[in-house]
């Protein structure tokens, strides 16, 4: 890898699955939290006994898409980081948008546009 120059490559998004875009974790140590109850807190930073406060929890962005390239299609999973900027906004904030906006998942999912990136 290393003295590797980065590629350029340009892609296309064909699809996005919008059922399931994100997953709650724990806001201080990011472990996965149940997804069907909403109230359950993390059992190791509540039980912490260096965490004086209760831990909460907030979303985090997993998309499932497919994008092609000029020769091939790809599965892949956009995990936070980079989905952040595919959406421009926070997993939460999304999350909050979409209850305000109920069809907007079905926009996403056809959503198809061209970006150039760099590997």
């Amino acid at each position: 890898m290393e003295g590797e120059k980065p590629t350029t490559l340009v892609w296309t998004v064909l699809a996005i699955n919008h059922t399931n875009l994100c997953y709650r974790v724990c806001a201080v140590c990011e472990r996965t939290l149940p997804d069907n109850d909403p109230t359950s807190l993390c059992k190791f930073c509540n039980f912490n006994a260096f965490n004086s406060v209760s831990s909460g929890s907030k979303r985090l962005f997993r998309v499932l898409m497919s994008i092609a390239s000029d020769t091939k299609v790809f599965t892949v999973i956009c995990f936070d980081r980079m989905a952040k900027v595919i959406f421009g906004c926070s997993a939460d904030e999304f999350f909050d948008f979409a209850k305000l906006h109920p069809f907007a998942g079905n926009l996403i999912s056809s959503l198809k546009s061209s970006s150039l990136k760099q590997i």
